[in-house]
């Protein structure tokens, strides 16, 4: 009895303590479960300003802009935004109803946010995704949304990617660990929609390992394992609204691909945060199970 108390007690001992990283992940993965529920519920306004600088006669540099050199172009797109977790567990969709570019206003015949995300099926869903990107300056994409880094760092992506610490910095007045984490499995979760070539991401998360909150995630995005440089990067702040007592995605930095070498910046800022008036959700199909 004695020999196995002490086989018991050594056990205990020499259990590991959870590394640093560790610790904070477990929060960072309990903190994320609690909050994609309620991100879901919201809907939130947009303003995102695109600027490019284009030479003379690029395509999307419009006629009144054009000159014998350089040019910028700007673009300021107004919209409705939700960012919805799917059922089952299959992943993050964020969704952009634009109501006016440059202050022209967009065709109010199309349905509102909240009545275009009853939709039925999966597929139904992309297909919103795809229509509500048309409006971004540079090459087509629907990834410049804030739930993009949210998908990378859910518990189901875990295993997709290698962990490092990457030091502490001070977010806003709060300490906060810094966490890098490297796509190396393929397929990628973002993929080229031309080749379908895998793009892996180098994902960076701040996170109050006190609590497991996400202050401010990044990712970066890359044309192939080798590139050095990144195609796409995008940065998302979150920040705390007392109303809704939770963090909300208060502005996004982008950089994105125009025709290479050249890259657009972008910068949205995210404000009236409300809940949805109806009970809009994407619906699965039983062919999507």
């Amino acid at each position: 009895m004695k020999f196995a108390a002490a086989l018991l007690l050594s056990l205990v001992i020499l259990q590991p303590k959870p590394s640093a990283l560790d610790a904070a992940l477990a929060k960072m993965d309990a903190y994320l479960e609690a909050y994609e529920p309620r991100l879901s519920e919201l809907i939130a306004d947009e303003i995102l300003i695109q600027e490019v600088n284009l030479p003379r006669n690029q395509q999307y540099l419009p006629p009144q802009a054009q000159s014998p050199g350089p040019s910028r172009v700007r673009r300021r797109i107004k919209s409705e935004v939700a960012f919805i977790a799917l059922p089952d567990d299959a992943g993050w969709l964020g969704f952009r109803h634009v109501k006016a570019v440059d202050e022209r206003p967009v065709d109010e015949k199309k349905a509102s946010l909240g009545s275009a995300l009853q939709v039925k099926g999966y597929d139904a869903a992309r297909a919103l995704l795809n229509a509500s990107a048309e409006h971004n300056l540079g090459l087509p994409r629907t990834t410049n949304l804030p739930n993009l880094p949210l998908e990378f760092l859910h518990q189901r992506n875990r295993k997709r990617l290698m962990a490092r610490l990457d030091g502490r910095e001070t977010v806003r007045g709060v300490s906060a660990l810094r966490v890098v984490l490297l796509e190396r499995i393929t397929p990628t979760l973002i993929r080229n929609p031309n080749t379908n070539a895998d793009m892996p991401s180098t994902v960076r998360a701040w996170i109050n390992d006190k609590n497991g909150q996400l202050l401010r995630a990044e990712v970066k995005t890359f044309a192939s394992f080798e590139a050095k440089a990144a195609d796409n990067s995008l940065t998302v702040e979150f920040a705390p609204h007392q109303e809704l007592g939770l963090l909300v995605p208060t502005r996004m930095r982008e950089t994105f691909p125009v025709d290479p070498p050249r890259l657009g910046t972008g910068v949205a800022d995210y404000s009236n945060f409300r809940r949805f008036q109806t009970s809009a959700r994407i619906i699965p199909q039983p062919k999507d199970q």
